[in-house]
């Protein structure tokens, strides 16, 4: 998969106050934690937002680090001010070439299930999961078809089919989503099934008669 590569600038100054400058000229303080070492750096709020918004947070970003140093990342973690409600600081984990690395990956559920179709309420328990693979093999998302589940079923982590190369490492028994029954639906049929056992009894007693 192809990195989005973003500008980053080397912070000379650490601390409150130089942060606070950084986030008013428009950018985002940030770590990047490096198996050689820790670096604080500092990357374009605008253009880091369009490329988050664009493939989420575990996808692999290229920084270009003052034009002299490129290095493969993963966003670790980010914190958000809870009034503004912006990221204000970013934590980046380096990611080592040829060394398998292990994140979450987010589920992305496509099709329309038959329970669901029926009436049924689609229950999201799991909305990640954690894998193991080598970067080159790092996807943006692992698909779920629910088309084939019917009222009543449910989908673990064991269900899911993965390229080879991606190691699972959640618990397979994990429940991702169930197709809930709504207490309506199952009433009505719960209905039509005694009506069915009722009906032939119904049609025996008219032939004697």
């Amino acid at each position: 998969m192809d990195s989005k590569v973003l500008e980053a600038t080397l912070r000379e100054k650490t601390g409150k106050g130089p942060a606070r400058r950084y986030r008013v000229q428009g950018y985002i303080p940030a770590v990047m934690y490096g198996y050689k070492g820790t670096k604080s750096i500092a990357v374009r709020r605008a253009e880091f937002e369009s490329i988050f918004e664009e493939i989420g947070e575990h996808s692999i970003i290229t920084l270009n680090l003052n034009d002299k140093e490129k290095v493969d990342v993963i966003v670790k973690d980010y914190q958000i001010d809870p009034v503004r409600k912006s990221l204000i600081h970013l934590d980046f984990l380096e990611i080592e070439s040829g060394k398998e690395l292990r994140t979450e990956i987010p589920i992305k559920i496509v099709g329309e299930s038959k329970g669901v179709k029926k009436g049924g309420i689609l229950e999201e328990f799991l909305r990640e999961i954690e894998v193991e693979c080598l970067p080159k093999d790092l996807p943006e998302y692992i698909e779920l078809d629910i088309s084939d589940l019917d009222l009543g079923d449910s989908f673990h982590v064991s269900d899911l089919k993965v390229k080879e190369g991606i190691k699972i490492l959640s618990s397979p028994d994990q429940v991702i989503l169930t197709i809930g029954v709504p207490s309506k639906v199952a009433a009505a049929t719960e209905t039509t099934e005694e009506e069915e056992e009722e009906r032939p009894e119904e049609e025996e007693s008219t032939e004697k008669e």
